[in-house]
């Protein structure tokens, strides 16, 4: 399951309580729904309860262990209860989970102090009331969401909503990612995670999650002295996915700031203002080390301010007022807002006898200076109510230059990481490799759990055109790279320098990797092209690392590699005697072992269409996306419109990008093209199943030069059949109504045509399938 009846959990119309309350934290939960506005319904026993009218949303809270039992489950389920918050300790057991399964009865638990809605709604433990908002919160940790909740209700940031997931039998941090993506009123998301119960899904819908909105995460685990800090596979796992990290609990608290008040930033651009030269250089400081940018003043702006105030003294990126009059403060602020190039400004006041915070923190607030000015009042008594006044004006205010710098920082990444998520990879080489060859002829030869000799991990190498050698000539770069597999999220590369009596870092990256995430793995470990690193030597690292990965993509025996890779004039090779390779002790499943969806080369083939031409027809590379950018800038005005349903004169890259860069678990967009030209596009054609794999959506582009041959009908029939392997239920599209030949193919197909609620000009078409052959 995945978002399926979470509607139930978040906006329930009625709400069944079982038993009375064990403890007064459940005391507190019955008391808010009674004051929440939805239909409450108390009983000792289930059979007291009446039946749920038809189609009205029902959730239902047990809080007796008495009452942890199928019977009651089931009889919830018969009811017309779709959802239930488990707050007791212990899970449901088996046969309480299929009961519930049955009835697809989703289940918030165990151990969860349940949830709360903007609507109003509120069903938890929390101790403090949400105010309204857009951002979305989970976590797995209810004393995490608190402490949150908490600081949220001081400094005035609201919840869409909030949910504390707990054991997470059902209900999962993936669900809600995915139930916060299609929430058009959640405009930002943070996330607690302690453990993630499945990589692929959890992929899945952290991808979906943060390419829509900017979406931010906080790993929690048990450290020893071995392991302190967050695990950095998954903080690795993040990245890929487009998260943006936050080390601590104070990182948390200043993303809620950013997400919910500062709009989206193009460029990290900060001045600073403050009332002290040391106050700017802790200011700049701050800035620079979060990577942000500094403004440099212009003349202009100099001889602007300076004739407000004489006595500015102007830094790189900081202009020191002093403690001016009120009105010339907030005169400041607005003229470098509207000057200085600044995408933020950061206003750091320490105390100064005589003139206390408060007045200009309400003055600050009457001018309505907007989400751009973070301020940063100092100290802690004299700090606590101007941080009163500046929240309750709407502004992001902050404990230190320090919090309002990582703010800023939190809420560019997201820009920034959806920009380096959607660069394209340059082009692979075909292979044509044949992988269940490889595995017959090499690794059927060695017994499970066999840690191999050096031998048969070169030939393993060298069959995927990685090569070897015995000696280390010297001035040689020597790289450690392991493959291991993490126990939440599969396997993954750790790179770092071999570099004797040296600390060297270590960067980490799940596989695939294509020529870009391969550049970044090397930069991340710290190496560069400059005087001692040759340009030719890093792409032959990224060449060979790129080979290395698609070993455990291939073959499910791989469990482990430690090899030493050798760069020296432009090559990189495998030293071969201590190469190791580890094979599993018994079988894993793929979702056990990849973390990503590989990609899925079986849906190739060959077409061949009208006029006896043949085309290969194969699904899409992120590398595809020049291709595609070139094949929609080549159509017809009238093509993009039917395709479209608008005149589109520029297709940029950030849209090919989103056709091309896909999660093959929840999406397929199937490309055409000749067999010597992978680059000339004659189609294309997506499909994308909804979080819960019931309906997949289709749409189809063909080139008007390939029109009437066939291909349109050959690849919308290639999407209907994987629909069909993968338990889609219902394939669909929307279709305008003057789209006579698109209208006529899915007709011939056996689609069904309805008006399409949304638009009187659009045809909807669906496609009900049978169960997957």
């Amino acid at each position: 399951m995945t978002i399926r009846n979470l509607d139930a959990l978040f906006r329930p119309q009625r709400v069944l309580w079982l038993g009375p309350p064990q403890s007064p934290g459940q005391k507190a939960v019955l008391d808010k729904i009674r004051v929440s506005g939805v239909h409450l319904e108390e009983a000792e026993e289930v059979t007291a309860f009446s039946p749920v009218p038809g189609g009205e949303r029902t959730m239902a809270v047990v809080v007796r262990d008495a009452d942890a039992q199928p019977a009651v489950v089931q009889r919830l389920g018969e009811l017309g209860c779709r959802a239930l918050v488990w707050v007791l300790h212990d899970p449901p057991s088996a046969s309480i989970l299929e009961a519930a399964r049955e009835r697809t009865l989703r289940i918030l638990g165990p151990r969860s102090v349940g949830l709360s809605h903007a609507s109003g709604f509120d069903a938890s433990m929390l101790p403090q009331k949400t105010a309204p908002g857009s951002l979305a919160l989970i976590a797995q940790s209810q004393t995490v969401a608190a402490a949150a909740v908490d600081w949220a209700v001081g400094r005035r940031v609201g919840f869409a909503w909030v949910a504390v997931t707990g054991g997470e039998i059902d209900v999962d941090v993936a669900d809600l990612l995915d139930y916060a993506a299609l929430d058009d009123n959640v405009r930002s998301v943070a996330v607690e995670v302690g453990r993630i119960r499945g990589a692929r899904k959890f992929m899945s819908a952290a991808r979906a999650c943060a390419r829509a909105k900017p979406t931010v995460i906080l790993q929690t685990r048990l450290a020893d002295r071995a392991a302190a800090g967050a695990d950095p596979v998954r903080s690795a796992c993040f990245a890929r996915a487009g998260l943006v990290e936050v080390p601590n609990l104070p990182g948390l608290f200043d993303a809620l700031a950013s997400l919910q008040r500062l709009p989206t930033l193009a460029q990290p651009r900060v001045v600073v203002v403050a009332n002290g030269a040391a106050l700017c250089a802790l200011g700049v400081d701050a800035v620079l080390r979060n990577g942000l940018t500094i403004v440099e003043w212009t003349e202009a702006l100099q001889r602007s301010l300076t004739a407000r105030l004489p006595s500015a003294r102007f830094r790189p990126g900081a202009v020191d007022i002093g403690d001016p009059a009120i009105e010339d403060i907030v005169a400041t602020l607005q003229l470098v807002l509207r000057s200085a190039g600044a995408e933020v400004v950061i206003y750091v006041r320490s105390p100064v006898a005589g003139h206390p915070h408060d007045p200009v923190a309400q003055a600050l607030g009457a001018a309505k200076l907007g989400p751009r000015v973070l301020t940063a009042w100092l100290g802690l008594e004299s700090a606590i109510s101007a941080r009163r006044l500046s929240a309750e004006a709407g502004q992001s205010t902050f404990t230190s230059p320090d919090a309002a710098a990582r703010s800023i920082r939190y809420r560019w990444e997201h820009t920034r990481n959806r920009e380096l998520l959607t660069q394209t990879p340059p082009r692979l080489r075909p292979s044509r490799l044949d992988p269940q060859r490889v595995h017959e002829r090499l690794l059927d030869q060695l017994g499970a759990g066999t840690d191999a000799r050096p031998e048969a991990a070169v030939e393993l190498l060298r069959a995927y055109g990685i090569d070897s050698q015995s000696r280390i000539k010297p001035g040689s770069l020597v790289l450690r790279v392991t493959l291991e597999r993490h126990p939440e999220l599969g396997m993954y590369l750790s790179l770092r320098p071999d570099v004797r009596g040296v600390v060297t870092a270590t960067a980490y990256a799940f596989v695939p990797l294509d020529g870009l995430l391969a550049g970044r793995l090397i930069a991340e470990a710290g190496l560069e092209v400059g005087p001692h690193l040759e340009a030719r030597c890093v792409e032959a690292a990224q060449a060979l690392l790129v080979s290395l990965s698609q070993i455990p993509m291939d073959q499910a025996h791989i469990e482990g590699m430690n090899l030493r890779v050798v760069i020296h004039e432009g090559r990189a090779r495998v030293a071969s005697s201590d190469a190791r390779l580890l094979l599993t002790p018994g079988p894993v499943t793929e979702r056990e072992r990849l973390a990503l969806a590989p990609y899925p080369a079986t849906l190739g083939q060959r077409i061949r269409l009208g006029d006896g031409s043949e085309l290969a027809l194969r699904p899409v590379r992120p590398e595809d996306e020049p291709a595609v950018v070139e094949l929609l800038q080549g159509l017809d005005q009238e093509t993009v419109r039917l395709r479209f349903f608008a005149h589109i004169r520029h297709f940029s890259h950030t849209m090919a990008a989103r056709m091309t860069q896909i999660d093959y678990d929840r999406e397929l967009a199937l490309v055409a093209h000749p067999f010597d030209a992978p680059e000339s596009l004659r189609a294309i054609g997506t499909l994308i199943a909804d979080p819960d794999n019931a309906t997949g959506e289709f749409a189809i582009l063909v080139r008007p030069d390939h029109a009437r041959l066939g291909l349109g009908r050959q690849m919308l029939i290639a999407l209907i059949e994987h629909a069909r392997r993968r338990g889609i239920g219902c394939v669909w599209g929307v279709v305008l109504a003057d789209n006579e030949a698109m209208l006529a193919l899915a007709r011939s197909l056996g689609f069904v045509r309805r008006l399409d609620p949304e638009d009187a000009g659009c045809r909807r078409v669906e496609l009900h399938l049978g169960a997957p052959a």
